[in-house]
């Protein structure tokens, strides 16, 4: 065989996204290593600096042991600032959620 082949295509690149000097972005797609470092969680990061203030699981992920981690997992589509302050996600499989960043609370929408 001449190369690697996946299993399912690279998960999106999602621009970050920033509000009042934090950055937001999916922590899955970034060098920090960790327990958080996982699909479904969003890291705060400061602007100037990029010290890591915060994550936050916005959705946990049931992981079948006998099949392929990577076929199962549901990365960040985009992420977007609301007119309001708030954080728009959306994933691979069109779930969506709402972050209020101030009170780092999650809610899914319809």
């Amino acid at each position: 065989m001449s190369g690697l082949m996946a299993s399912r295509p690279r998960a999106p690149q999602v621009p970050p996204v920033t509000i009042g000097g934090v950055r937001y972005e999916p922590t899955a797609q970034t060098a920090t290593p960790g327990p958080e470092h996982a699909p479904g969680v969003l890291g705060a990061y400061d602007a100037a600096s990029g010290a890591r203030l915060w994550t936050l699981e916005v959705y946990g992920q049931q992981i079948d042991s006998r099949l392929e981690r990577d076929v199962q997992e549901d990365h960040f589509q985009s992420l977007e600032a609301t007119p309001d302050g708030k954080l728009l996600i959306v994933t691979e499989t069109g779930r969506r959620y709402e972050v209020d960043p101030t009170t780092r609370g999650v809610r899914a929408l319809p």
